[in-house]
């Protein structure tokens, strides 16, 4: 009968600063149904030294992954550990944030409860919100989900193609979501891989979010992705500001419409299909947006795609 656990997966570089606080999170988990694999990009700080450490003073619960491969972003790191990881269940952890301490019980609990509903074949992904907090881990807002306006009420796939809302530290799958995602040819045709999963569960299988902030989620200046007050009048005038970024943004988002396309080709309706042909155009139209209104939250979010994209 196969052990049913979770393999924690962290992917760091130059994380000297707060890996040792997370790996100390870890290890106070409340439930003590994780291993945990840490994998090093290459990193020129003490990151490895603390990772030798803490993987030889815990043999039992942590194990240093040597890829012997050098990724130069967390996407294609962490799409290596989830394609390599055996394991029945698979949460996602990033270097410089704070768990919670019933964070692998409470995502576990509902990956195990969602699987053993729907069968083991079915892909499922689980997420929580997090709370946005400074360098010093002082709050900066009670849910990043409302912090970022983001709506988990209706899930469709469509709507996440649009408008990622899983963060993947706060994320954890099954192996069969693993085994469905890993499909995709070409990893640089997705933004990132928590984005690439949400959207695969959402179509194929259960994405589940639970309303309840299960970590400590840290900004500091150099996060990969970060928390956004989007409805701060700053945030819009960054935007706006910055159409050019905005412009690529839009792109990146074409170019993975069109992988999932190309990769799920033979599982996807006719409707499917051409939804996401018309989606991966240079220039959608603005009769494709408005028709598709209802898969945006927020009037600048859709202004901005349906303007310049």
């Amino acid at each position: 009968m196969e052990k049913i656990y979770a393999e924690i997966l962290m992917a760091t570089y130059n994380g000297e600063r707060f890996v040792r606080q997370q790996l100390d999170s870890l290890l106070a988990q409340d439930d003590d149904r994780w291993h945990l694999t840490v994998s090093d990009d290459g990193s020129t700080d003490s990151t490895p030294q603390i990772l030798d450490e803490y993987a030889a003073a815990h043999p039992d619960k942590i194990t240093r992954h040597i890829s012997g491969t050098r990724f130069g972003n967390a996407r294609d790191h962490f799409f290596h550990l989830m394609e390599t990881c055996d394991a029945p269940y698979m949460l996602f952890c990033d270097q410089d944030d704070v768990w919670y301490p019933g964070k692998v019980r409470t995502t576990l609990d509902a990956l195990i409860r969602t699987q053993e509903k729907y069968g083991a074949d079915t892909p499922v992904l689980v997420f929580t919100d997090q709370t946005p907090v400074d360098v010093n881990l002082s709050p900066i807002a009670p849910s990043l989900m409302r912090y970022q306006q983001q709506d988990a009420s209706v899930i469709d796939y469509r709507r996440i193609l649009l408008q990622n809302i899983v963060t993947g530290c706060a994320t954890g799958i099954n192996r069969a979501l693993a085994q469905r995602s890993a499909r995709l040819q070409n990893r640089a045709d997705t933004i990132m891989h928590d984005w690439w999963v949400g959207v695969v569960a959402a179509k194929f299988g259960q994405l589940v979010y639970l309303d309840e902030s299960t970590m400590a989620y840290r900004q500091h200046g150099s996060n990969s992705v970060g928390a956004k007050d989007v409805g701060s009048l700053s945030h819009v005038i960054e935007k706006l500001s910055h159409l050019d970024k905005l412009k690529k943004t839009i792109a990146q988002k074409k170019r993975q419409a069109q992988a999932f396309a190309d990769t799920y080709a033979n599982e996807l309706s006719e409707e499917d299909i051409a939804f996401l042909r018309q989606l991966a155009k240079p220039h959608s139209g603005l009769g494709f947006y408005l028709k598709h209104r209802g898969l945006f939250t927020g009037i600048f979010r859709f202004a901005g795609t349906a303007l310049l994209g």
